[in-house]
């Protein structure tokens, strides 16, 4: 779920290390276009910025048993609390997304022991920095176009606006 810029270069990593039916859901528009550009998933469903329930229906019912690993890399609190519900028995949930400290979610205890499900976070990549690094040096992940809009300092305020009515994908303030 999401197709920010650590997600897209995750959704290539998990196909890179055996990921064989990678669905990358994300809204429609200018990162959902990179991600199919990359070649960053195998199937890619585009969310309605208004009204996405009928995608993540459709999600669920091309899906009816679930996915092994969902990876949650938005940021939203209700996408995280949803993400539990495509995860298949036995199945991962990776808490990727970036969330406030006040953020908290609600799950049934009975869906986690019930599926016996697993659910483990993720931040930095503390082990797999070196490996990280490496995917990128040799070109394996495709980051072209990640960066899309870059700004001089005097720039910040257009750089931070560019972020906000997303009209880049990833800004980044340049120097002389």
């Amino acid at each position: 779920m999401g197709a920010g810029p650590t997600g897209l270069m995750l959704a290539q990593m998990l196909r890179l290390n055996g990921g064989c039916h990678v669905v990358v859901a994300a809204p429609e528009g200018l990162k959902m276009e990179l991600a199919k550009k990359l070649g960053a998933g195998d199937v890619y469903v585009e969310l309605s910025r208004t009204d996405a329930s009928a995608q993540w229906q459709k999600i669920k019912d091309e899906n009816k048993y679930g996915f092994d690993i969902v990876v949650e890399a938005t940021g939203s609190v209700k996408l995280l609390e949803d993400a539990i519900h495509y995860v298949r028995r036995g199945g991962t949930l990776v808490v990727y997304g970036v969330y406030s400290n006040e953020a908290r979610v609600s799950w049934p205890p009975s869906k986690i022991f019930g599926d016996e499900l697993r659910i483990i976070g993720s931040f930095s990549e503390t082990y797999k920095f070196p490996a990280t690094i490496d995917y990128l040096d040799s070109g394996k992940v495709k980051v072209d176009g990640i960066v899309n809009k870059t700004y001089k300092l005097e720039q910040w305020g257009e750089c931070l606006e560019a972020m906000k009515n997303k009209t880049a994908i990833k800004a980044a303030i340049v120097f002389d």
